[in-house]
C-alpha cells in the first residue's frame, strides 16, 4: 500500500485502518477513535476491536458517557476547562500503568478557541488540542518510539509527533481530512512551548 504522504518521519495512509493495522509496525498507539454517541454515522463508528491485535501501550480517547468496549489498565481524564457537566472526555490507557491522571486543556472548536489555545482550527468536529497531544507524547512515550494513530482525522497527533521529533504513522479513510493533514504538516512550527509545559524543549 502506497502512503498518501511520507516526509520527515511522518507517514499517512488514506485507507481503512483495519487494513493498515495488518502491516504497520509501532511501539505506541495514540488515537481519538470514533465514539458511538458522537456523529457515529458521519465518522463510520465501529467497535475498535482490532486494537486487541497490538500488545503495545495505548492511549485511546473515548466518550464520557458510553462504556469502553476494550480492556484497560487506567482511565485518564481530559478536562476541557468549560465548567459544564459534560466538559470532559476519558482517555483509556491499555497495556500500561494503573495510575490515573487529569489533563486540563481547553477544547478547540472554532478559530477563536484555537487562537486562545495556540492551535489551528481545521474544522474537524472531533479535533483534539495539539498541546494536549504533545503533553501525552512527552509524558507517556519514550524518545525513539514509533507512534500509530489509526484514526488520524485532521492530523493533530501527526503534527504533535512531528513537532517533538517522533516518527508516526497515521491512517485516515477520508481523503478530505488527509488533504487537510498534509497542508497542516507542511506548515512550520508556529509556537515553541516553554520547558515547564513539556518537560523538554521542542526541537529547533
Amino acid at each position: 500500500m502506497n502512503p498518501y504522504y511520507q516526509k520527515s518521519g511522518i507517514t499517512l495512509y488514506n485507507a481503512d485502518c483495519r487494513e493498515v493495522a495488518k502491516f504497520v509496525k509501532c511501539d505506541f498507539i495514540l488515537s481519538d477513535v470514533p465514539y458511538p454517541d458522537y456523529y457515529a454515522d458521519e465518522y463510520g463508528y465501529f467497535p475498535p476491536m482490532f486494537l486487541n491485535d497490538f500488545s503495545c501501550r495505548q492511549l485511546i480517547f473515548w466518550s464520557a458517557k458510553v462504556e469502553f468496549p476494550l480492556d484497560y489498565t487506567a482511565i485518564h481524564i481530559w478536562d476541557k476547562v468549560t465548567g459544564a457537566s459534560d466538559g470532559y472526555e476519558r482517555i483509556f490507557e491499555r497495556n500500561g500503568q494503573r495510575r490515573y491522571r487529569v489533563f486540563n486543556y481547553g477544547k478547540v472548536n472554532s478559530s477563536v478557541s484555537a487562537q486562545f489555545t495556540r492551535d489551528v482550527w481545521t474544522g474537524h468536529k472531533s479535533q483534539k488540542p495539539i498541546r494536549l497531544l504533545r503533553r501525552l507524547i512527552t509524558d507517556f512515550i519514550p524518545q525513539g518510539a514509533v507512534i500509530f494513530d489509526p484514526f488520524s482525522g485532521s492530523g493533530s497527533t501527526l503534527a504533535a509527533a512531528r513537532d517533538l521529533g517522533y516518527q508516526a504513522v497515521g491512517c485516515e479513510v477520508s481523503e478530505k481530512w488527509c488533504s487537510v493533514s498534509v497542508e497542516r504538516l507542511a506548515q512550520q512550527l508556529l509556537f515553541t512551548l516553554p520547558k515547564r509545559e513539556l518537560g523538554r524543549s521542542l526541537p529547533e
